[in-house]
C-alpha cells in the first residue's frame, strides 16, 4: 500500500467531503497552509492517488485609474450627463468641468457621433445613456463572462488589468480510498519534533516508511527568460557587424535627455504625464560647459539655423528625469568620444509615463543603433537599416517619412507579419543644431525600436505584459535553439 503523510491524509479527506472532486482553491483545512496543501497535492499526485487537471481562467482588476473612475464615473458618463442637463456646453466649460479627462471623454462621445459644432456640444440620441450606465456598471462587478464590455476596456488604456489564474482540479482515484483507510493517523509518526523526542512518545509509536527509490516530480532545470534570450541574440547581431557597446544611467537631467537633443523646453515631451521627473535636491548632473552650447543654439542659431527663438532655462535644464530614451546614452556617448568613425549601440531600459496595458509599459527596453563617421548619409542609413532587420529575420521593411524632433531626415521602418504592415522602429540623420551641440564634425545616423514590441512578435503574443508573467510554466514554453530564435520565428511572418 501506498505510504501517505499527515498533511496528504488531511486532504484526501477534504476531497472526500466534496464529493471526490473539488478545486484547489476550495480545500481549507486547520493546521495547513495554502502551500503545504498544494505541495500535498503535487505528492499525491505523483504517488497515483488523484487526478489532477489544470484550468486557465482569466481575472480581471481594476487599475489605479479604473478605481477612480468607479468612484467619480467614467468621464464620458460624466460629460454625457452635464450635456444631458445642460443640452449645450461649450468646449471651455468642458475643459473647467474635467481638466485631466476631458480629451478621453470627448474622443468617446465621437464614437457616438456626439461632436463638437462651432464650439460647442449638443445633447442626442438619449438611448446612449444605457450603453455608458452598462460601461459604468461593468466596473462595479468586471464580469469576466460580458466579452463586449471585456473587449472594450482592453483596448481602452489602463482601466482594468488583466491576469491568468491556473488552478488545479483534484479528483480521487479508487486507490486514494484504500490509503485513507489504511492510514494509522494515531499510531505512525509521519514528522518528527522534539516534543515527541523528549515526552517519549515515538518508544509506543510506529515510524512511516519512506521510500527513497520512490518517484518524484521531475523538476525543470534553470532556464533564461525569453527576453534574456532575445537580448543576447540582438547584441550578438550588433557585435557581429562591428559596434561596440555603451551604457548610461537611469537618471538624466533634462539638459542632456532632451535639450542636448534640441528638444525645446516647451515640447509636449516634458509634461508631466509623458514623463517621470526625479525630485532630489541638491542633485546635480553635468555640465556648465556644454550648457552655455546649448543655451546659444536653442536661442538663436547659428550658421543660418535660426533655434528656437525662446529664452532658454537653466533651471529647468537641471531638472532630474528617468531617461525617456537611450539617445541620451548616444549623445553622451559622441560627446565624450568625437573622433569618428563610431558605430554603437545599446539594449536598456527606459521610462515613460503610460498607463499599463496589452501594449504599452511604463518601464521597457529600446534597442538604439547609430553611426559617427563621415561616410553617412541617407543612402548608408537606407542600407544599414536593411542589413540590421534582415539579421532579424525581416527579408522586406519598407522606409517612411517621418518626424522625430533631433533628427532630420527621419524614417519609420515599416515590416509585413502575416500580410500586415507594422512600423517596428524609428530612424533618421541628427540634425545640424545636435551635431553643433555636441561638437561632432561628420554625420551620425541613428535607429531604434522597442524591445518589447520585437518579442511580441517573435513569440505570437497578444499582450505585452505576458512577457514578464511569473508562471514558470508559461515562461518555459519559450524554450527553444536559440540558434534559431530570430530567423525560424521571423521569417515565417515575413
Amino acid at each position: 500500500m501506498v505510504q501517505i503523510s499527515d498533511a496528504e491524509y488531511k486532504v484526501l479527506l477534504a476531497i472526500q467531503s466534496h464529493g471526490g472532486e473539488a478545486r484547489e482553491s476550495e480545500l481549507s483545512i486547520t493546521g495547513l497552509s495554502e502551500r503545504e496543501i498544494a505541495s500535498a497535492i503535487s505528492w499525491l499526485e505523483v504517488k497515483g492517488l488523484i487526478d489532477v487537471e489544470k484550468k486557465e481562467t482569466k481575472i480581471y482588476t481594476l487599475s489605479e485609474e479604473g478605481r477612480r473612475y468607479l468612484k467619480e464615473g467614467l468621464p464620458e458618463l460624466v460629460l454625457y450627463r452635464k450635456l444631458e442637463e445642460m443640452k449645450e456646453i461649450t468646449l471651455d466649460e468642458i475643459r473647467n468641468l474635467m481638466p485631466e479627462s476631458y480629451r478621453i471623454a470627448l474622443a468617446q462621445l465621437a464614437k457616438f457621433g456626439i461632436t463638437p459644432k462651432n464650439g460647442k456640444l449638443t445633447f442626442k440620441d438619449p438611448g446612449i445613456s444605457e450603453i455608458l450606465e452598462a460601461r459604468q456598471r461593468f466596473l462595479s462587478n468586471l464580469d469576466p463572462d460580458d466579452k463586449e464590455m471585456i473587449d472594450h476596456f482592453r483596448h481602452r488604456s489602463g482601466i482594468i488589468e488583466e491576469k491568468t489564474k491556473t488552478e488545479r482540479i483534484v479528483k480521487l482515484r479508487d486507490t486514494a480510498v484504500e490509503a485513507i483507510s489504511g492510514f494509522d493517523q494515531e499510531g505512525t509518526i509521519g514528522t518528527l519534533d522534539p516534543s515527541i523526542i523528549s515526552s517519549g512518545n515515538w518508544r509506543n509509536k510506529k515510524f512511516r516508511k519512506y521510500d527513497l527509490n520512490s518517484p518524484a516530480k521531475q523538476i525543470k532545470g534553470a532556464i533564461k527568460h525569453p527576453m534574456t534570450y532575445l537580448i543576447e541574440e540582438i547584441r550578438q547581431i550588433f557585435l557581429n557587424m562591428g559596434f561596440t557597446e555603451m551604457s548610461g544611467q537611469y537618471i538624466e537631467s533634462t539638459l542632456w535627455d532632451m535639450d542636448a537633443l534640441f528638444i525645446p523646453q516647451d515640447h509636449p515631451a516634458r509634461d508631466m504625464q509623458d514623463t517621470f521627473y526625479v525630485d532630489s535636491p541638491g542633485f546635480v548632473i553635468d555640465n556648465d560647459q556644454i550648457s552655455k552650447k546649448i543655451k546659444r543654439i536653442h536661442e538663436t542659431g547659428f550658421d543660418g539655423y535660426t533655434g528656437w527663438g525662446y529664452r532658454w532655462s537653466a533651471e529647468e535644464s537641471r531638472r532630474l528625469v528617468l531617461r525617456t530614451h537611450t539617445t541620451v546614452n548616444t549623445a553622451r556617448y559622441l560627446y565624450q568620444n568625437n573622433e569618428p568613425p563610431q558605430a554603437i549601440f545599446s539594449i536598456e531600459k527606459v521610462f515613460r509615463h503610460e498607463s499599463v496595458d496589452w501594449k504599452h509599459l511604463a518601464e521597457f527596453y529600446q534597442i538604439e543603433g547609430a553611426v559617427y563617421s563621415k561616410e553617412v548619409s541617407v543612402s548608408t542609413l537606407k542600407w544599414i537599416l536593411r542589413d540590421f532587420y534582415s539579421k532579424l529575420g525581416f527579408k522586406e521593411i519598407k522606409l517612411v517619412p517621418s518626424y522625430y524632433p533631433y533628427t532630420e531626415p527621419s524614417l519609420d521602418v515599416i515590416v509585413k507579419i502575416n500580410g500586415r504592415e507594422v512600423e517596428l522602429g524609428g530612424s533618421g540623420l541628427f540634425r545640424p543644431e545636435v551635431l553643433k551641440i555636441l561638437g561632432l564634425r561628420a554625420p551620425v545616423m541613428a535607429w531604434g525600436m522597442g524591445l518589447e514590441r520585437l518579442a511580441m512578435i517573435f513569440y505570437g503574443l497578444t499582450d505585452v505584459r505576458d512577457l514578464y508573467n511569473t508562471d514558470f510554466d508559461f515562461l518555459s514554453s519559450f524554450r527553444f535553439d536559440t540558434d534559431k530564435i530570430l530567423k525560424d520565428n521571423t521569417a515565417k511572418t515575413g
